[in-house]
């Protein structure tokens, strides 16, 4: 289901974007031997990418591009993409365990906006619950 969710396209765009900035700025901040904290750093990109996108396709293909990236430029040097066994099988797996966190939240609160919509606009047409009985209360007491 997808309410309001962006393009693919654009979603995978600026996700890959997000993913250049966020392996450079954790490249710069981190030591090269703290892999948890530049597994972190990607991972929050990555969810923010499925929650702020709403695209499950996009959010999970970022998440590929952010494990190329971790792997070739934060694990390894000069984008050299090797298998480290066990570890990158972790590392992709919370990379897209986290793309599919960031959509889910994305979607439950999409999912809980469109409720109070429509639930604001049976108010809105068919009247007040409250008002309308306070109405016919007044119009059958004999006070009047």
């Amino acid at each position: 289901m997808r309410l309001h969710a962006a393009p693919t396209g654009l979603t995978l765009a600026a996700g890959s974007a997000a993913v250049v900035a966020t392996a450079l700025s954790a490249a710069a901040l981190t030591a090269p031997s703290d892999l948890v904290a530049r597994l972190v750093a990607m991972a929050l990109c990555v969810a923010a990418v499925g929650a702020f996108g709403g695209d499950l396709l996009a959010a999970l293909a970022t998440a590929g591009i952010a494990w190329s990236v971790l792997d070739g430029f934060l694990v390894n040097r000069l984008g050299v993409l090797t298998w480290h066994g066990a570890a990158d099988i972790v590392r992709l797996g919370v990379l897209a365990g986290m793309a599919l966190a960031g959509w889910l939240g994305a979607l439950s609160y999409r999912l809980a906006r469109h409720r109070r919509d429509v639930v604001r606009m049976r108010v809105w047409l068919y009247g007040d619950g409250f008002a309308s009985s306070v109405r016919a209360h007044k119009e059958a007491s004999p006070s009047g």
